[in-house]
C-alpha cells in the first residue's frame, strides 16, 4: 500500500520527518518496505510570463523569448512551438536542475544568450496521463485560473515533490489498505485527531432512486450487502490536478473524473467501487447471482471468458454485466456519452472472489481486497463519499437516496475488558485510564468492563488481541524486561519419537543415506507402478490448490518417493547409491473426505547397483532388532511391481509389518534404472507397538554347547520360515539357534523338491547336556517336521 504524504497530512497532523516517522510507525506495528522521494531533484523552477517573441537570426526552428520571471527578465532560446506571448510557463534558472537531475546552466545557443529553460510535462517527470491538459509536443503553459504570478515556485503549483511511503499490509489488517486506515494508525501513534472530510448530499436530481434501479441479491453468503447510488446530468472530463496527483503516487493512472472518482475512494476508504453506464442495464435491475454454465462474458480489458457456477457475476434482466468483486464488463463501461451513471459499492465473500480471480486469471485492486475480507458498513461511506466528490468536481447530480441491500447486518464485537489480566499477559503496570486513552485512539470504546470492537477490526477478537493493541501503542521499548516466571521443564521426546530415532540411527549404521522428498506426486505413478485398478492405494487425497498435475495428490505409498530419488541418483553416476527414508504416507478413511486421512509413519529402505535380497533381509532384520523385534518372519509374496520369487512379507506375532524384495526390471526402466534395484517398505507405527527397548543380559555360558546339522527335504512351498517356527516349536528348551546354512536344487533332490540344511545348538545353562537329551529333542522336531510340512530328513 503506497500512501503520499501529502494526502495523510489532509487527514491528521504530521510533524515530524520522513525518518522519524517511519520509525514511529513501524514501532507502533506498521511495516515499512520502502519510501520513494518524487520531485526531489527539481530545484530553482519557477512561473514565468512570456512578454515577446522573436525569431533566432541564426536558426529556422528556434525561438528567443523575453520572460518576466519574478527577480527580472530572462531571455530564453527555444524550439516550442506552442508557445504565445502572455503564456506562463515552467522556468528552470541558472543552475537549476530538471528531473534527472541534469543542471540547468547559462549560455549561449547560435550565438544568442539562453539564461533558462522552459519545461514540458516530461522534463518535470511526469506524463500527459498524469496531466492530460499538457500538449503533446511542447512546453507545459499554466491555464489562467492558476493564480501563479511570475516568480512563484512551478513545483508546488503543479504538486511535483511528494514523499511516499510503502506499506506491507497483512492479511489479518484490510483496513490499513486504505489511506485512512494508514492515517488512523499514524494519528493513533502520535495522539492526534483524525480529519474525516465530512460527507454531506445535495441530491438535487429530479426523481426518487425507487424509480430508477432495483436490486436483488440470490446468494446472501457471497454477497452480504450491496448499496447503488444514481448520478444523472454525468459530464465525463478530466479530473482536477490534486486527484490525478494522488491517484498517480499510489500506482493508479488517472483516467477520467467517475473512473477516477471510484479509484480515489478505494483507495482513500479501502472500499472497491464500480460505475454502470445505467443505460446499459436491461429492465433497470441489478441482480447479483452465480454465474451460468457456460456463460460468456467479456471484461473491461477486451478479454473474453467463459463462466461457470463458481464465479460470482452482478447482472441485469439479460446478461452478467460485472465479474463481482473482480472486474466490470465491456458491455456497461462508462464512456464519453453517458449521462446517468450507476454506483456500486458492495461487499463480497473474500474466498470466493480469490477463487474467482483465479479461475478468470485476474487479479485486480479490487480482488485483492475483497479477497482479504473488507467490512461491510464500510460500504455506506464509500459510495456516499464517490457521489460528494461527484457533486464537488461538478461532474453530475445525486439522484435522492439510494438502494441497500444489507439483510445480515455485522454489529459491533463486545470483548472483556480486564486490565489486570492485560497487565499480566504483558508484564506492565498500565493504569485502566491510559489504557482506554489507547484503545479509544483506536476507535475502541470501553464501557464498564467490556470492549467495542469496530466492524473494520475484525482481526480483535479476544483479550489477548486488546493486550496487543495496548501493547502497540504503549511502545514496546517501554516494556520492562523481566525474567520468565514459572517452573522450568526440559523437553524430552515421546516413546515413540526416540524408538524412530533409534530406526533412523540403524539405517545410517548400515550405510544407508537419509533422504527427504515430497508428500504431493502425481496420479500418474499408479499406472508407472504397475499397481491394479481397484488397489486401495489408488483411492489417494486430493489436493484442492495443487502446484501442478505432478503433485496433485497425497502419496498412499513410498516406492514412487524412493525410485525417484535413486534414479535421480542413478542418472548422475552414483553407483552404489544406498537411501532411506522416514516419512508419512497418508489413507484416506473414505473418498470423498469426511474426516483427515490416516498418516502412516513409513520406513522406505532403497538401493540400486549393488546389493541382493539376502543383504536387504539382514539390512531389515538389524533395524528390527534395533528395537527389540527378534526373529520376524518372511513370507513369499508377489507384487505387481516386485521381482517374482524375490519379494517377502516381514510379519512378527502375526501382524504385517511391510515388505522387501527386489523391483519388477521393467519398474525400474520406467525410472530410467538399467540396474538391480532393492526396496523395502515398513510400518513404523506397528513396529513402535511391538518394539522392546529393554536390554536384558545374561552371563556367558559355563557349558558347551552340542551341535546337530540336518538336511531336510521339503516341498518347493514350503518356507524356510514355517520350517524354523516347526524345528523351534518341538526343539525343547535347550534348543539355542537355528541357522539356514543350505538350500538345494540338483540331480539328487526329485522334481517339485529342495533341500534345506540346519544348524542347531542345543546348550543348557545348568549342565553339560547329554547326547541321548539331544537325541530325544532332534527325534521329537523331525517328526513335527515330517507331521505338519511333510519335510523328512533326507537321506542321501
Amino acid at each position: 500500500m503506497l500512501l503520499p504524504i501529502s494526502w495523510l497530512k489532509t487527514l491528521t497532523d504530521l510533524d515530524v520527518s520522513i525518518e522519524a516517522y517511519i520509525e514511529d510507525i513501524t514501532m507502533s506495528g506498521s511495516k515499512v518496505e520502502a519510501v520513494s522521494l518524487s520531485g526531489y531533484d527539481l530545484e530553482k523552477i519557477v512561473a514565468g510570463r512570456i512578454l515577446s517573441i522573436e525569431k533566432h537570426s541564426n536558426s529556422d526552428h528556434l525561438l528567443i523569448a523575453k520572460v518576466d520571471a519574478g527577480d527580472g527578465m530572462l531571455q530564453i532560446v527555444t524550439g516550442a512551438p506552442n508557445i504565445y506571448v502572455g503564456a506562463l510557463v515552467p522556468i528552470a534558472l541558472d543552475g537549476g536542475s530538471v528531473h534527472g537531475g541534469q543542471r540547468i546552466k547559462k549560455g549561449k545557443l547560435r550565438g544568442e544568450w539562453s539564461e533558462g529553460m522552459m519545461c514540458s510535462i516530461d522534463e518535470l517527470g511526469y506524463t500527459r496521463q498524469d496531466y492530460p491538459e499538457a500538449p503533446e509536443d511542447g512546453i507545459y503553459i499554466f491555464p489562467e485560473s492558476c493564480g501563479l504570478k511570475p516568480g512563484d515556485d512551478a513545483v508546488s503549483a503543479l504538486m511535483l515533490k511528494d514523499e511516499t511511503v510503502e506499506f506491507e499490509i497483512t492479511s489479518n489488517r484490510p483496513d490499513c489498505n486504505s489511506i485512512i486506515g494508514l492515517a488512523r494508525e499514524t494519528a493513533a501513534t502520535y495522539s492526534k485527531p483524525l480529519n474525516l472530510a465530512k460527507i454531506s448530499l445535495k441530491e438535487e436530481a429530479p426523481g426518487d432512486i425507487g424509480g430508477m434501479i432495483s436490486v436483488e441479491i440470490m446468494n446472501p453468503d457471497l454477497c452480504p450487502r450491496y448499496i447503488a447510488r444514481v448520478v444523472t446530468n454525468a459530464s465525463i472530463g478530466p479530473s482536477p490536478l490534486w486527484m490525478r496527483h494522488r491517484l498517480s503516487a499510489c500506482g493508479i493512472r488517472p483516467i477520467n473524473n467517475i473512473v477516477d472518482i471510484t479509484n480515489y475512494v478505494m483507495l482513500e476508504y479501502g472500499q472497491p467501487m464500480h460505475a454502470f453506464d445505467i443505460d446499459s442495464i436491461s429492465g433497470r435491475k441489478i441482480i447479483i447471482r452465480t454465474a451460468h454454465e457456460g456463460e460468456s462474458f467479456t471484461t473491461l480489458d477486451g478479454a473474453s471468458h467463459t463462466l461457470d457456477p463458481s464465479i460470482l457475476v452482478i447482472s441485469d434482466c439479460d446478461k452478467a454485466v460485472a465479474a463481482a468483486g473482480v472486474m466490470g464488463g465491456e458491455n456497461s463501461k462508462v464512456t464519453g456519452n453517458a449521462t446517468a451513471i450507476l454506483f456500486e459499492s458492495a461487499n463480497f465473500n473474500g474466498t470466493s472472489i480469490r477463487l474467482a480471480s483465479k479461475r478468470l486469471g485476474l487479479r485486480t485492486d479490487a480482488s485483492s481486497r475483497y479477497e482479504k475480507g473488507l467490512d461491510p458498513n464500510l460500504a455506506l461511506d464509500a459510495v456516499n463519499r464517490a457521489v460528494q466528490l461527484v457533486e464537488e468536481l461538478g461532474c453530475g447530480k445525486a439522484v435522492k437516496g439510494m438502494v441497500d441491500c444489507y439483510p445480515n447486518r455485522r454489529d459491533p464485537l463486545r470483548i472483556s475488558f480486564l486490565p489486570e489480566k492485560i497487565n499480566k499477559l504483558l508484564g506492565t503496570d498500565i493504569s485502566a485510564e491510559d489504557m482506554i486513552g489507547f484503545l479509544e485512539r483506536l476507535e475502541i470504546r470501553v464501557e464498564g468492563a467490556q470492549a467495542l470492537i469496530p466492524t473494520f477490526r475484525a482481526d480483535i477478537e479476544t483479550s489477548a488481541d486488546l493486550a496487543e493493541e495496548v501493547a502497540r501503542l504503549y511502545g514496546y521499548g517501554n516494556i520492562p524486561a523481566t525474567l520468565y516466571a514459572g517452573s522450568p521443564s526440559i523437553g524430552v521426546k515421546t516413546r515413540k519419537q526416540g524408538i524412530f530415532d533409534l530406526i533412523k540411527a540403524a539405517a545410517a549404521s548400515l550405510g544407508y543415506s537419509e533422504a527427504m522428498t515430497y508428500s504431493f506426486e502425481s496420479p500418474k505413478v499408479f499406472d508407472k507402478l504397475s499397481i491394479p485398478g481397484g488397489d486401495p492405494r489408488r483411492n489417494a487425497v486430493k489436493i484442492l490448490n495443487p502446484i501442478g498435475s505432478d503433485y496433485s495428490i497425497m502419496r498412499t505409498s513410498m516406492e514412487n518417493s524412493m525410485l525417484t530419488s535413486l534414479s535421480l541418483n542413478f542418472s548422475r553416476r552414483n553407483d552404489g547409491v544406498r537411501l532411506f527414508e522416514a516419512a508419512k504416507i497418508y489413507i484416506p478413511k473414505g473418498l470423498p473426505l469426511s474426516e483427515l486421512p490416516d498418516e502412516v509413519e513409513t520406513l522406505a529402505i532403497g538401493s540400486c547397483g549393488e546389493g541382493d535380497f539376502f543383504e536387504l533381509k539382514g539390512a531389515v532384520e538389524e533395524v528390527l532388532s534395533s528395537i527389540g523385534i527378534i526373529e520376524s518372519e518372511f513370507s513369499p509374496i508377489a507384487p505387481s511391481h516386485m521381482h517374482p520369487g524375490r519379494c517377502a512379507e516381514v510379519s512378527y506375532k502375526g501382524s504385517i509389518l511391510g515388505y522387501l524384495g527386489e523391483i519388477h526390471p521393467q519398474t525400474a526402466q520406467r525410472y530410467s534404472i538399467d540396474s538391480r534395484v532393492m526396496f523395502a517398505s515398513l510400518n513404523m507405527d506397528k513396529m513402535a507397538e511391538f518394539a522392546n527397548l529393554r536390554r536384558a543380559f545374561k552371563p556367558l555360558p559355563k557349558f558347551p554347547a552340542l551341535q546337530r546339522d540336518i538336511s531336510v527335504l521339503a516341498r518347493d512351498d514350503v518356507s524356510v520360515g514355517a520350517m524354523k517356527s516347526a524345528i523351534r516349536e518341538k526343539g525343547g528348551s535347550c534348543l539355542e539357534a537355528v541357522e539356514l546354512f543350505d538350500v538345494y536344487k540338483g540331480k539328487q533332490i526329485e522334481d517339485g523338491f529342495k533341500s534345506v540344511a540346519f544348524s542347531l545348538s542345543f546348550r543348557a545353562d545348568d549342565r553339560t547336556l547329554k547326547d541321548e537329551e539331544v537325541n530325544i529333542a532332534m527325534k521329537s522336531l523331525l517328526a513335527n517336521l515330517e507331521e505338519k510340512l511333510g519335510a523328512r530328513l533326507r537321506d542321501k
